[in-house]
């Protein structure tokens, strides 16, 4: 294992992150360019990768893999979300601050940091199960995670139109091609790697330039959001690794590696999206994607060596 290459990752994305911020500072990335970046990344550059990242050979055991990731999201993300409701309730009475702190919970940074970090420990052959993976996490963030953030007065209403968005149908779309085995062709996989790489460089540059709309005090100061980053980055993950490990009984190598680092990475960069897109608690979301982002240069390394 070659933890080097881990660090220089982390170290890489926070820079990005600073460098937005400076660019924030000095007015060259605008607000109105952080809500126009922010609908790129989440409407285009997202689905682009989905998709991309599910263009390989259809073999027996890529597809056992696949329905057990699949079926093994289900107990994770569940994990998650009752941890993630019982410490929104503890942290605040706020019911919008709640919302943000069960997303946090509920989404980590598993596209935007996870894939780098992944393919420096394990290789190529780690990306196509992170996007396996990404299959229910792109779901509920396209349903669950918009109305979390979304502040819909009318929240006891189900309306079928949230499930028609980019992001859902390009993971359904990326899934029946890969059962079925139909490979686009390399032109079109070439443009959609081309705008999916866009993610990493842009989701962190717009963090940043949000992040610099803040007084460096009030980035660092909000005890919540430690006490957020410490279940994010420590209690989940570790949870989640008794509960596939040593409860349902998972010994394979990429069933218990996927979710339980899934589940330690820091914060999403896609709750600063979204919150700068529905204009919810910018400066808290903000706040929890750059502390949990910070620390998890020191956390995740420990998960690989726990594994």
């Amino acid at each position: 294992m070659n933890l080097s290459q881990v660090y220089t990752q982390l170290a890489t994305l926070f820079l990005t992150m600073l460098l937005g911020y400076v660019l924030g500072k000095i007015n060259v990335i605008t607000k109105k360019a952080t809500e126009d970046f922010s609908g790129f990344v989440i409407n285009v550059a997202l689905p682009a990768i989905t998709i991309s990242g599910m263009m390989i050979p259809l073999t027996t055991e890529k597809l056992h893999q696949t329905l057990w990731m699949l079926v093994l999201s289900i107990p994770a993300y569940g994990l998650a979300f009752i941890i993630g409701s019982i410490l929104a309730r503890f942290l605040t009475k706020d019911s919008s601050k709640r919302n943000v702190y069960i997303f946090a919970l509920l989404f980590s940074n598993s596209s935007y940091m996870g894939l780098p970090v992944f393919q420096s420990i394990y290789g190529k052959e780690s990306i196509f199960y992170i996007m396996v993976y990404g299959i229910p996490f792109n779901l509920l963030f396209f349903t669950l995670g918009i109305k979390l953030m979304s502040n819909n007065k009318e929240k006891s209403k189900f309306d079928w139109r949230v499930f028609i968005n980019p992001g859902i149908i390009s993971t359904l779309g990326s899934l029946i091609l890969f059962l079925i085995n139909i490979q686009l062709p390399q032109f079109i996989v070439g443009t959609l790697d081309l705008v999916g790489n866009t993610c990493v460089p842009l989701s962190m540059l717009v963090i940043g330039a949000m992040l610099s709309e803040l007084p460096i005090k009030q980035m660092l100061t909000n005890k919540e959001v430690y006490i957020l980053t410490i279940v994010r980055l420590i209690v989940l993950p570790i949870l989640t690794l008794i509960l596939l490990k040593y409860i349902l009984k998972i010994e394979d190598k990429w069933l218990l590696a996927v979710p339980t680092i899934v589940s330690g990475m820091p914060v999403g960069t896609s709750l600063g999206m979204l919150a700068k897109q529905y204009k919810n608690n910018e400066r808290l979301s903000s706040q929890a994607i750059l502390i949990s982002t910070l620390f998890s240069c020191l956390t995740i390394p420990l998960l690989f060596y726990l594994l």
